[in-house]
């Protein structure tokens, strides 16, 4: 018996393999299905609208130049937010003229809690809400983006390690890290977040 997400994981390996085969309708149908969804990561990482949008034009173009060589994947979204995440990076790295940007905690994420739709959710007082904000405002560039893709995004943690370019394991420890130094505060952060996407997580 499938699962939904191996129902997906099918899906997205028949559409990836009609792309490399050379079907424009695969790409016009991914590009459809996944430009908002990048759109958005991107703009967490880079304030500069025309910029991102740029970048996943170009991505697109790329992939479809070298569709004939480009790699099997069972998860689009996972790929093209690999993909787009280096070359946004590649961009940063140019611009700042500093390898400083190799550094992960270097590169900016800019993601906010909806406090309105926290309080709603979590059915929590404005106080407790804003205690939220602040607590996720102590969190670094690196342990937002983390939780952004887990939580927000609903990707696992093999996933994110790959969009990230990070070791497994590393991964891992920076979670636990963040929960050992925020504790209490990042049990509500999670639960917020949790709101945003329906599936069973171990933290640890």
């Amino acid at each position: 018996m499938c699962t939904e997400k191996t129902t997906q994981l099918i899906k997205d390996s028949q559409l990836w393999d009609d792309l490399r085969a050379g079907n424009k309708s695969a790409l016009k149908t991914i590009y459809d299905q996944e430009f908002q969804y990048l759109f958005n990561y991107g703009r967490k990482i880079f304030q500069r609208t025309e910029l991102v949008e740029d970048s996943i034009h170009d991505l697109f173009v790329e992939i479809w130049q070298r569709h004939e060589t480009v790699g099997p994947t069972d998860s689009i979204r996972r790929y093209l937010a690999t993909s787009l995440r280096r070359k946004i990076v590649s961009t940063l790295k140019k611009e700042s003229r500093s390898q400083s940007v190799d550094s992960f905690d270097m590169i900016p994420f800019d993601v906010e809690l909806a406090i309105d739709e926290v309080i709603i959710a979590q059915e929590l007082s404005e106080e407790q809400a804003m205690q939220l904000k602040k607590a996720f405002d102590k969190l670094t560039a690196k342990q937002k983006e983390i939780l952004y893709l887990r939580f927000y995004q609903g990707l696992d943690y093999e996933q994110i390690a790959e969009v990230l370019g990070m070791k497994y394991q590393s991964l891992r420890n920076a979670v636990s890290r963040a929960i050992k130094n925020l504790r209490g505060d990042m049990v509500i952060i999670l639960l917020a977040l949790s709101h945003h996407v329906a599936l069973t997580y171990d933290i640890l």
